[in-house]
């Protein structure tokens, strides 16, 4: 096993299997360079194919930070699935293997973690959201074009559906980075003329001053789309 890896003991707080399951070390990860949508490109492993655990036994599956903090005695639909899933003859999908991963089986972990948060006593919106977000990452990391649209639609309702109820934003990023992060999704989508809008959004917030660098990012994004735009018209 490559050095950046190792093996985690854990307990599954539903079932109460003991299993290990593999994690990358954050001394290990080298950053590239970062693209529009906040995804970063590696040097080595990359961190998004270690980032979840799934139970091999229930398979309930969460971020690697939420896996042994979820409150068990506020989670009945989880608890009732996990009894079921254990119970449950039918083959479970082939995703627990120790050692070096790939994007197909870690999309198959997101969407258990998905599955799961949905399920969640309160829905965090905001960590539902970028599970889609990171599908998207992860089907472009697979070269799979037609998947990663579909996952873009996804994360971009997701998102919206954030930004319209939600009202702790990360901080990193504010209300102007998420906007700015919808449009881009519609960027990539070549909706363009819905990228264009986000972003004139982003840049009439309140807050954008508070975020320079995000701003001249959308600055940036917006006269590229606007091109395309242009050239669409043209066509």
């Amino acid at each position: 096993m490559a050095e950046a890896l190792w093996n985690y003991k854990i307990k599954c707080p539903f079932c109460g299997t003991q299993f290990e399951t593999t994690r990358m070390r954050n001394s290990a990860i080298r950053v590239k360079e970062q693209e529009t949508d906040f995804s970063n490109i590696f040097e080595g492993e990359c961190p998004y194919l270690y980032a979840v655990t799934v139970c091999p036994t229930c398979t309930f599956a969460a971020k690697n930070t939420d896996f042994e903090k979820i409150r068990v005695q506020a989670e009945a639909k989880i608890m009732a699935a996990s009894k079921q899933l254990r119970a449950s003859t039918r083959p479970k999908p082939d995703i627990f293997g120790l050692g070096p991963s790939t994007p197909e089986i870690a999309v198959k972990r997101y969407e258990l973690v998905i599955a799961f948060y949905k399920m969640r006593y309160v829905v965090e919106l905001g960590v539902l959201a970028n599970m889609y977000l990171q599908l998207v990452w992860l089907y472009r990391l697979m070269k799979n074009k037609e998947k990663e649209q579909l996952a873009l639609a996804q994360a971009a309702a997701a998102y919206e559906n954030y930004l319209a109820k939600a009202y702790n934003l990360p901080e990193s990023l504010g209300e102007p980075g998420i906007i700015y992060l919808i449009g881009d999704m519609y960027r990539r989508m070549e909706k363009y003329k819905e990228a264009c809008r986000f972003f004139e959004q982003a840049l009439a917030s309140k807050e954008i001053k508070d975020y320079p660098k995000i701003a001249d990012m959308i600055r940036d994004m917006m006269m590229m789309t606007k091109e395309k735009v242009q050239k669409t018209a043209e066509a």
